[in-house]
């Protein structure tokens, strides 16, 4: 169990990432340019909408398939559980209220909410996850990329820089790198563990 809900937590980070560079390939100036724009430039635009769409939703798929499983097995990952349950489905309202927040304040007003939400949550999450792990030098380097990032996302929102891009970047990778830690270190521990005893 703990072996497919880690494949499964690896490939909702490898569909997020793909089809997210194909994103940026077919139009870099949304994202890259002085004054950033946020990725969900991507999810409006007619060339990009399909690989935006695949990749936020393959990743909230993945996610709840790999929360899916922790749930069958030790109660220990239930924790773990939930991060995947709450991060799957931050995935899809964040697609889910793409679509529609250029057409008016509302719309827009609560896209940003879902985003602000998504960029706290991913970093409360790295930190609980990287104490939960007992992470590595590498872990802590993500872990300092995390809160680097949501320190940059304060500087963006009151205005002072425009690297909203930056700060989705930033968070989003480290948040998934230590997601997959989590979830693959986890299931060995108790694996180890359930050798020992035996």
């Amino acid at each position: 169990m703990s072996a497919r809900a880690s494949k499964y937590a690896t490939w909702s980070q490898i569909s997020l990432a793909v089809f997210s560079a194909i994103c940026v390939s077919l139009h870099p100036g949304f994202v890259l340019k002085r004054n950033e724009g946020g990725f969900s430039n991507y999810g409006v635009h007619i060339k990009t909408a399909v690989p935006y769409s695949l990749g936020f939703g393959l990743c909230a798929l993945f996610a709840f398939k790999a929360a899916r499983e922790l749930r069958r097995g030790n109660a220990s990952w239930r924790s773990l559980e939930v991060v995947l349950g709450v991060y799957g489905a931050l995935m899809l309202l964040t697609l889910a209220s793409t679509y529609g927040y250029s057409l008016n304040e509302p719309l827009k007003f609560l896209h940003t909410a879902i985003g602000i939400t998504t960029m706290l949550f991913e970093s409360v999450a790295s930190v609980w996850m990287y104490t939960r792990i007992e992470g590595s030098n590498w872990d802590a380097a993500l872990l300092v990329m995390a809160v680097g990032g949501l320190a940059l996302g304060v500087i963006d929102f009151v205005g002072i820089l425009h690297v909203l891009f930056l700060v989705q970047l930033l968070i989003g990778v480290a948040f998934g790198f230590l997601l997959v830690h989590a979830v693959s270190r986890i299931g060995a521990s108790n694996s180890s563990g359930l050798a020992r005893a035996s």
